[in-house]
Formats: C-alpha cells, structure tokens, sequence
C-alpha cells in the first residue's frame, strides 16, 4: 500500500531562490502592468470637481400685523424669521427639478456641446448625478459639489469645457436659488401689499365721506363740542371699534390663505365675535355691567348723539387708515429690498487639477499589486512543478 506523500513547505532561502531565477518574469510583468496602467489613464475619461459653498440663511424678521399673518400662511419655502440652521439650502431643494430647469435655462445647456442633442429631461436626470450635496448641520453650511466626466480619448477642448462646466453649474445652482427664494418673498410682499392698498381705498372714501357728513352737521346745526364724561364713552367705543377693525381685516387676510373651516380661521371669527359684543356692551352703556360712570348713548340729546357717533366713525377711519399706510409702507420696503437671501461664502472656481484619474495612485498601486500577485504566480508555479516531478 502506498503511503500518502507528506506535503513539503518552501522555506524561505528556497523563496529567494525562486525569486532570484525568476526576477525577470516578475520585472517584466510588474512593467508591462504599470505601462498598461499608465497608457491607459491617459486617454480614460477625466473627472474635474468644483465646489460651491453657502453660508447659512440670513435671519429675517417677516415684520407684524398682516404681513406675519399672509406670510406664515403661505405655504412653501419659509423666508421670514427662518432659523439660521434651517434647510432652506437642502439637498431635497437643490435638486428639485423646478431649481435644476432653471439651471438649465440659466446655462442654456441643451446648445452646450456637453449636452448637445440630449432633452431637458435626460439633462436634468444628468445634472442631477453630478451634483453631491454636504449639509454640514452643526454649522448650517451647504456645499454644492459638482462632478463632470469626459469622454474617452478627450481632446484638450472637451478637457477645458468640462472645468469649466464643473464650476459653471454650482454657481448657476446658488444664482437661481436665490432668485427663487427672493421670488417667493417679493410675491407674498407682493400680494399683501395689494390687498392691504384696496383697503386703504375702501377706509379713505369712507373717512372722506364721514368727514364731509361731519361738516355738513356742524354748520347745520352749530354742534362743536360735548362733556367730559360723553368723551370717555367715545374713547371707549374708538378704542373697541379701532381693536374690532383691524381684527376684521386680519379676518380677512387669513381667509385668502386658509378655508372657511380651519381651525386659524375660527379662531380669527371668535376674536372678531367677542370684540362685537364688547362694541355693542360700549353703545349702550359699558362694557362692564358694575361700570357706573358710562352714559349709554341713547340717552345723550339727539345732536350730541350723532356729533359723537360721526365723530367716532372719523378716529376710527382715521386709526385704521394709519395702521394700513404703515403696513403697506413695511410691504413696499420689503418687496424694494435687493438684500441676496442666499450668502454665497465660496464660489466655484474652475478646477486647475482633475479629480480622477490620480496617476501617481494608480502606478503606485498597479505596482504593488503586479508584484505581489507575480509572486505568487511565481511561486505557486515553482511548487507545483516541484509536485509533478516527485
């Protein structure tokens, strides 16, 4: 019976022997290796890189009175009194396909020669895979990394358009951001202004018709002045009217943005609901029912009585119309403001050196890895020759 051959171990002399009497295999496998390498990074396809960089969102105040309300009903991108680490410049936004379109228009890209031929939708679809967006959260900084690769066998031509579209397209991406966004604030400035200047007209040909009604009775009748105690009921009644007016308006407002049911709208009718009633409490006698120094105006002398209502009809006309004009004034600025939402902290400059293909890299590597796989190539044929021939 033949006994099992015992497997026999390469010591190390025997190695470097190997090594020795073949080291000319190995060289010339390890050379031709990087020279394929090296011949084949050459006319591979070239990556450039170029890198845009956001700083956080500028802090806004969205201002008071309507403008809070139109604003923090309108749905959307928030622009007002946003938080400066917000994501107002997230990745979801950058790559949206409306701000991408508008990349597009912006670049003209489908007359560029990189995408010459191709539709809008496989250019966004492109432009899209390029981009790689870091939200550094702690900081709230945004950086917009665009890659754009050659073809094979590039020409010095196709090399310099791809640099140049590499920084082109972030740097597109952060202008167009930034017209959308100051869009969004100039069209809600926009439309409240508008509103707020139709009822400014409304409350001025009321307030001038009050005015001459005013006139009219004074010289008809030679009323000028009442006591001191019917003023209060007046200032009272100024003061509820005043309060239930602008509560109408803002009423109003939130209704062009919310339906009749919601929940910002009842809430709006109650407030209105109870300043109708105290309005109604200060007509007829107080607001309070232990109120003991209010004259309910029913009682007043029927002159004295319509000199008062007119009178009262005038300061609240003329409160409100003031209240309108310095909101709409506050509109009116901040629709005029050129102040950029995004703050660009580093443009996109035209990449100088690629990213891809790194040739010092790829040698060292194919290196590395020709001779050590040569090696054990080499051995392993050693080893096995020396089995076949016991």
């Amino acid at each position: 019976m033949q006994e099992p051959q015992e497997q026999k171990s390469i010591s190390f002399p025997e190695f470097l022997s190997i090594i020795r009497r073949r080291i000319v295999f190995i060289g010339v496998v390890v050379a031709l290796a990087v020279l394929g390498v090296g011949v084949y990074s050459y006319f591979m396809p070239q990556t450039y890189m170029a890198t845009a960089t956001l700083m956080p969102p500028e802090q806004r105040s969205s201002g008071g009175g309507l403008a809070a309300l139109l604003q923090s009903a309108a749905p959307g991108i928030s622009l007002g009194g946003m938080d400066s680490k917000s994501s107002a410049v997230s990745s979801d936004i950058i790559t949206s396909n409306s701000l991408i379109e508008r990349v597009i228009r912006r670049l003209n890209l489908p007359e560029h020669p990189f995408f010459k031929g191709l539709d809008t939708e496989t250019i966004v679809t492109i432009v899209k895979a390029s981009l790689y967006i870091d939200t550094r959260v702690r900081t709230g900084v945004t950086g917009i990394e665009c890659t754009i690769s050659t073809k094979y066998f590039s020409t010095e031509e196709e090399i310099s358009i791809a640099k140049q579209l590499s920084s082109d397209i972030p740097n597109a991406i952060t202008a167009c951001l930034d017209e959308m966004l100051r869009d969004k604030n100039v069209s809600t400035a926009r439309k409240t202004r508008e509103f707020i200047e139709r009822l400014m007209a409304i409350t001025k040909h009321k307030l001038d018709s009050t005015q001459e009604a005013m006139e009219q009775f004074q010289l008809a009748n030679k009323v000028f002045t009442i006591d001191d105690q019917t003023k209060a009921i007046v200032s009272s009644a100024v003061s509820i009217g005043t309060e239930l007016s602008k509560a109408q308006i803002e009423l109003g407002a939130i209704k062009q943005q919310y339906q009749p049911n919601s929940q910002v709208v009842q809430s709006y009718e109650q407030t209105v609901k109870n300043l109708q009633e105290q309005y109604a409490k200060a007509q007829t006698g107080g607001i309070t029912e232990d109120d003991k120094y209010s004259i309910p105006l029913g009682n007043v002398p029927h002159l004295g009585r319509k000199y008062l209502n007119l009178l009262r009809d005038i300061k609240i006309q003329e409160q409100i119309n003031a209240y309108l004009e310095s909101q709409r004034m506050q509109e009116s600025i901040q629709e005029a403001r050129d102040v950029p939402v995004i703050q660009v902290l580093d443009k996109a400059v035209k990449p100088s050196v690629r990213s891809t293909p790194r040739r010092p890299m790829m040698l060292g590597m194919t290196f590395a890895l020709s001779l050590v796989f040569s090696v054990i190539w080499v051995v392993l044929s050693a080893a096995w020759g020396e089995r076949k021939r016991v």
